[in-house]
């Protein structure tokens, strides 16, 4: 943890203020250390670089969820950051029509950052600070691929008691509130740390376009999938990766779209190496909750929270929702929408 980082941090428990013990070592960084509430007087440790606002085990299916997206993510750790242009392509595909110019000079956080694939990509486009956060132990991957870039901080944390004062002017959340157990109220926690001009950015399943995946992949991932042995679930993933591949490389061949099921989906993961395909896959098999979400609901909590919104389809299978309290912070659509919704 680099000192500079409690001056967005507070305590979830009272939002208090923090007083920081421990001595700046390697890089500035503090290794070990705490975190003292200042008005609760709660302690909060700082564990290998990262300051912990988690502790104890959650409720289990939350525990199942997170560890096993954190043991993908540190399986496929060198293969996800060996593709930077890749990555680069991918993150302004999801925040789209967000430019990731826009980071520039603010305050921006990933709240469930994982291992850190997009804080490398975020940290190129000189945001003031960058604060990735997750709930599982990951985090440790994450400073460990990312304690070398300047203003970056990883802190673990539960998004519903966000430890982060309301200084946010950007904060992008990229797969993680469809695998909570409550997503509408995760969403509210989020819109809490904004600054006031600060603009809120998530990705997440759609529930319009995925019916066959509510009625087959859900009960198999619910019942069967997701309680599989690590070794299992990864010999599964590869042969159903090696299937996806194979669909995914005839749809670009025959080109075709429209009426074929999943086309625009089969089209986006071409661009995706073989591993790097694997690491989806799993993803999607690993987690006992994941929600699918209709648009109807995700303008429900822009609205119950005062927001303006916008919201995009992506690839037929998911929407991204941007939200802030004008209209005018919102990112502006271009004459790119239709190839990119």
């Amino acid at each position: 943890m680099r000192p500079e980082a409690i001056a967005y941090l507070c305590c979830p428990t009272c939002r208090g203020d923090l007083e920081l013990d421990g001595t700046p070592e390697a890089l500035g960084q503090i290794d070990r250390g705490a975190l003292r509430c200042l008005a609760c007087r709660v302690d909060y440790p700082i564990d290998r670089g990262v300051p912990d606002f988690v502790g104890g085990a959650g409720e289990a299916r939350v525990e199942q969820t997170t560890k096993g997206f954190a043991r993908n993510w540190e399986a496929f750790n060198k293969t996800i950051l060996a593709e930077p242009a890749l990555n680069d392509e991918l993150l302004r595909d999801w925040l789209y029509p967000l430019p990731l110019e826009r980071f520039a000079g603010q305050v921006v956080c990933e709240p469930g950052c994982g291992m850190g694939r997009w804080l490398h990509v975020a940290h190129a486009y000189g945001p003031e600070a960058l604060i990735g956060l997750d709930y599982s132990a990951v985090v440790h991957t994450a400073y460990a691929n990312t304690r070398h870039l300047p203003h970056v901080h990883i802190v673990r944390g539960d998004i519903l008691r966000m430890p982060l004062r309301p200084c946010i002017d950007l904060a992008y959340c990229i797969g993680v509130l469809h695998h909570l157990q409550d997503p509408g109220t995760a969403f509210s926690a989020l819109t809490r740390v904004l600054a006031p001009d600060g603009l809120l950015t998530v990705w997440v399943y759609d529930q319009e376009n995925n019916a066959w995946l509510t009625s087959v992949v859900t009960p198999l991932r619910e019942k069967i999938t997701s309680r599989l042995p690590h070794p299992i679930l990864a010999g599964l993933s590869k042969v159903l990766t090696a299937q996806l591949f194979v669909a995914a490389a005839l749809q670009s061949h025959l080109g075709a779209r429209g009426d074929v099921f999943y086309a625009d989906y089969l089209a986006y993961v071409r661009r995706y190496p073989f591993r790097y395909m694997e690491h989806i896959v799993y993803d999607h098999l690993v987690p006992s909750i994941a929600h699918y979400i209709p648009r109807s609901e995700l303008e429900a909590w822009t609205q119950r929270e005062g927001l303006a919104a916008l919201v995009l389809a992506r690839n037929n299978n998911s929407w991204r929702l941007h939200a802030a309290r004008r209209p005018e912070l919102l990112p502006a659509l271009d004459d790119e929408v239709g190839s990119a919704g």
